[in-house]
């Protein structure tokens, strides 16, 4: 599992890392203005669709039944199974899209109600919004595509497809939007355009691999398949609890929207470095650790699964609690290099971000563990748990939004997002717990305490470092700034990794020993 992990992370490192010069590129191009706010509330509309239709709720329903299949059924039935699930997906994506396109000025005049203070602001989100809404087909596809290819142990190919937005992305906004105008206005269309042929590339380059382990793209959309009403069972309830996750992200632009212009864009920034660690790390062992845990529950090897969790937890906390406070000191440093130019000013853009950023990095190694610990519900077929306690989630969050935000304005619904995430992985773990009993809780809470003392110590190597470098050295330039940020980074892994030697962390030796096993590994194959 940690291989499949690491293979993941790998793939969507190289995404990750190209959607930070895609953040980059953007933020030379439009700012925190009036059109990377229009864009970024356009660009939630379809992903709020996705989330709830495809990506999140009908893979994490598809994954457990297509893992049941693989292990159970013939490969026939299997392929079958994959026909029948593809063909009503690309049904229901193509009727939401139609349908997104038609209403998107309603919807839009709901999310983003504080953008019609602004003269053109909310037509050019309403204008953008219609342009990328049949994005969701293709993400959609290629989501489902993923998890069959994730569940037949091809990790690789589909965490690299992301890339391919990225790339679109960028290159849409480097070599067109100079040419489409001269505003930021009229440029954001062409980024709008780069994100429909990026969906497109998602789901083209994911097609072969799937005809090369046997899939069959004919057009089978079979209500009545036996497995179909399983996965729709499954599905609802995940519905039910991504739209919570999403009536938060709502609530939070709803909010943006209300506050000074760049609100939006600058939470949307500081969202997405938050994203960077997460999504290698977090997401990818969440992701590897989903097929792994339904083949355990489907075999009802509760103790191997028990140990599979805890394994998880435990080296997401690794990984993300030196992240989390690593990210809350050099916040600004970091924001500064990657990007300060352009339209991106250092007065406003720089320091709306860097707040939003240290206090969505408060929740980091929360997200992490709700993205190892909701695929345990989903492997034991319960779905429904996780809803319940999305909606408790919801409400603290609303509540925290409102009145966080008088004291700390867009921090304080930075701050809001991340206590609610420690409120729902909080009440996971508490419910997993009564369903499995003993999820060895003691070690876990046992290796968070090191791990939380040698990231305290780190956060603290790194402090010292940036304040010395500012002041002896300066960061007025980019190499002076790019200089500061990689000492720090080195120091801070350097001073990490000897703080876990002398406090025995148990998670340190088992990743040396994985990099030895895979070094040795390609020894032998030279």
């Amino acid at each position: 599992m940690a291989l499949s992990a690491g293979k993941i992370g790998l793939g969507t490192f190289a995404s990750r890392i190209l959607g930070l010069v895609r953040d980059m590129t953007k933020a030379y191009f439009f700012g925190t203005g009036i059109a990377a706010d229009a864009f970024t509330v356009a660009f939630r509309v379809p992903n709020l669709l996705r989330a709830l239709f495809a990506e999140g709720t009908l893979s994490a329903a598809f994954v457990p039944v297509f893992g049941e299949y693989l292990a159970k059924r013939s490969k026939r039935e299997t392929w079958m199974l994959a026909s029948v699930a593809w063909s009503i997906l690309a049904i229901i994506l193509v009727v939401v899209a139609l349908l997104g396109i038609a209403v998107a000025p309603y919807v839009v005049k709901i999310m983003a109600h504080g953008y019609r203070h602004v003269p053109g602001k909310l037509d050019l989100t309403i204008s953008l919004t219609r342009i990328m809404f049949p994005y969701i087909i293709f993400v959609g596809l290629a989501a489902l595509s993923m998890g069959m290819l994730n569940s037949l142990r091809h990790f690789f190919a589909p965490a690299v497809s992301p890339v391919l937005l990225n790339a679109s992305m960028i290159a849409a906004m480097i070599l067109f939007c100079r040419r489409v105008g001269e505003l930021p206005s009229e440029q954001v269309y062409a980024l709008a355009v780069g994100v429909l042929v990026g969906g497109a590339a998602q789901l083209g380059i994911q097609v072969p691999f799937l005809k090369k382990k046997g899939m069959s793209f004919r057009f089978r959309p079979n209500w009545r398949h036996p497995a179909v009403k399983k996965i729709l069972s499954l599905m609802v309830p995940g519905v039910l609890g991504l739209g919570i996750l999403e009536i938060n992200a709502f609530v939070d632009t709803y909010l943006g929207a209300l506050l000074r212009p760049g609100s939006v864009a600058a939470l949307e920034y500081g969202n997405r470095l938050m994203q960077l660690p997460l999504g290698v790390f977090g997401v990818a062992l969440g992701t590897a650790v989903l097929p792994t845990l339904s083949i355990q529950a489907a075999r009802e090897d509760f103790d191997q699964l028990r140990d599979t969790f805890s394994f998880a937890v435990r080296f997401v906390c690794f990984i993300m609690i030196p992240a989390s406070l690593g990210l809350i000191v050099l916040r600004y440093p970091v924001i500064r290099l990657l990007f300060e130019r352009g339209e991106f000013t250092r007065g406003d853009s720089v320091s709306m971000t860097s707040w939003a950023l240290m206090f969505y990095a408060v929740g980091l190694a929360s997200y992490g563990m709700i993205k190892c610990t909701v695929p345990v519900f989903y492997s034991l077929k319960d779905t429904r748990t996780p809803v319940k306690i999305a909606v408790v989630a919801m409400l603290s969050n609303i509540v925290l939004n409102v009145i966080l935000m008088q004291f700390l304005q867009l921090g304080g619904l930075a701050l809001a997002t991340a206590l609610s995430a420690t409120i729902n992985v909080t009440l996971l773990m508490r419910h997993l717990r009564r369903r499995l009993g003993w999820v060895k809780g003691r070690d876990i809470f046992r290796s968070v305490g090191r791990i939380a003392i040698a990231a305290a110590l780190m956060a603290l190597v790194c402090f010292v470092a940036a304040s010395f470098m500012e002041v002896r050295f300066g960061s007025a330039t980019a190499v002076q700034q790019g200089i500061q940020v990689l000492v720090c980074i080195v120091l801070g892994v350097g001073s990490y990794v000897a703080f876990c030697r002398v406090f025995r962390c148990r998670e340190m030796s088992f990743l040396v020993g994985i990099l030895r096993r895979d070094r040795d590994l390609r020894g032998e194959s030279q």
